[in-house]
């Protein structure tokens, strides 16, 4: 995307990866490497990127918005990488925001600074990058855990997996799902999932446009392999062509929007509230 900032693979993986045990010493030739809550390998030509936080069901911390950041941009300028898969470790795909982790901002600063010093680059890394990406979702995802099977070209689910936009339940806001829902799937039900956050199931998002296929859990991986195949019979510039296009019909002023209306969100007395009740596991009361 023109103006996007490319980093090389060895400036990340010198600065930032931590090699595993058995790795070679030449970061270029370097084909698997982990970070501090994602997991990131170059199989063939596909770059496995796994959300790693599974005892908190993948819940999107500090670190995992830099590490997947990180890695999609890595994935992006290695030529040897076609395609670049994304999933999430144990159960869940990912459960969203990570909560307890953003849930005692003190100062307005430093939700600042979240939004956008994390999030906002995050987001804006997915936009940038003109490589094919597959959402292998492979239990619920939540709240930012669905955006970014949202945000990604392609949503390969197991029969088990669930979605929901469930940011305002807590206070906060999945501000994503308001850009890309509406171009992807029904936009009532886009209205519906983020006004009331209730979840829906693999069989109803396949119907509604959000995710490509439904699969039973053991059959997810050679699923994800079959489209492979079929996408190498497009031009990966055709691809990458047809996603700058489709990324270009979100207004700025709308993208901007979101994250100014996110910050209102994660800086008021409701997301307090919603945090406090998450964390006690009560409902919180947002209309007394």
């Amino acid at each position: 995307m023109p103006g996007s900032k490319r980093f090389p693979i060895r400036q990340l993986h010198t600065k930032t990866f931590k090699s595993l045990p058995g790795d070679k010493p030449d970061p270029v030739k370097a084909t698997m490497i982990k970070l501090a809550d994602v997991e990131y390998k170059v199989k063939e030509n596909t770059a496995e990127i796994t959300m790693n936080r599974p005892s908190v069901l993948n819940a999107l911390s500090k670190s995992m918005f830099r590490d997947l950041s990180l890695a999609v941009k890595n994935a992006a300028s290695d030529k040897s990488v076609d395609f670049i898969t994304i999933t999430g470790a144990g159960k869940a795909f990912s459960a969203g925001l990570d909560i307890v982790q953003v849930a005692d901002f003190r100062r307005k600063s430093e939700a600042r600074q979240f939004v956008y010093g994390l999030v906002k680059p995050f987001w804006d890394t997915f936009l940038s990058c003109d490589k094919v990406i597959i959402a292998v979702v492979n239990g619920p995802a939540y709240g930012a855990g669905a955006e970014i099977a949202l945000f990604s070209d392609f949503v390969i689910a197991s029969e088990g997996a669930v979605f929901a936009f469930s940011g305002g339940r807590v206070g906060a806001l999945c501000c994503i799902s308001g850009l890309l829902g509406p171009l992807v799937m029904n936009g009532r039900k886009v209205v519906e999932m983020n006004l009331a956050g209730q979840a829906i199931t693999a069989e109803e998002a396949c119907r509604l446009g959000m995710i490509n296929r439904v699969v039973p859990s053991d059959r997810i991986g050679r699923t994800t392999n079959d489209l492979k195949l079929e996408l190498m019979k497009v031009s990966p510039n055709s691809n990458s062509s047809f996603k700058r296009i489709q990324k270009s019909v979100i207004p700025r002023k709308a993208y901007l929007t979101a994250y100014k209306e996110l910050f209102k969100t994660l800086t008021s007395q409701n997301f307090r509230k919603g945090a406090e009740a998450f964390v006690k596991k009560t409902r919180p009361n947002y209309y007394s």
